[in-house]
């Protein structure tokens, strides 16, 4: 992928109300760029792992791993290179400086202890997207262009059945 320029875009998140078994990271991309995506997420023993990267095309969403629900989650978004209005080569990146884990720029990755250099990896800027998430809550961040960064949180409801 190389390495990327910093910028902000818009990301929508949402957090919907479901069962266990719709429970789903889902990252949807509205930039009129491919967009690569990668997320961190703690262990029990306080160490960081960090993942990388889903491919999204523009008008397409992709759910990042079924099988995991973390309550904590940061993500990180990168467009590939595009030519601006003025003709230069600008690369469109989503994170806010809330934490820094290792990515790999040059192909996929998945690091342990994530939270400090590792193997061939670089720190870079995420943005937290939730902390203290239901297990069983939706997660979706869409990639929008116009440069801001909004997150909403909403807890899942759990139901109880009375005999």
């Amino acid at each position: 992928m190389g390495r990327f320029a910093a910028a902000s875009a818009l990301v929508v998140v949402s957090l919907g109300a479901t069962t266990a078994a719709q429970a789903e990271i889902k990252f949807c991309n509205k930039f009129p760029q491919l967009v690569y995506v990668a997320i961190a997420y703690p262990q029990s023993d306080q160490t960081w792992i960090s993942r990388g990267w889903l491919a999204i095309d523009t008008g397409d969403c992709a759910e990042f791993d079924s099988a995991l629900h973390p309550t904590t989650l940061y993500y990180r978004g990168e467009s590939v290179p595009y030519r601006n209005a003025s003709g230069a080569s600008v690369t469109r990146v989503w994170s806010n400086s809330a934490h820094q884990f290792a990515i790999w720029e040059k192909d996929n990755f998945h690091y342990w202890n994530a939270q400090k250099r590792v193997l061939n990896s670089t720190l870079a800027d995420f943005s937290l997207l939730a902390d203290g998430l239901a297990v069983d809550s939706s997660v979706s961040v869409t990639f929008e262009q116009d440069g801001t960064h909004t997150t909403t949180s909403v807890q899942t409801p759990h139901s109880h059945t009375s005999n």
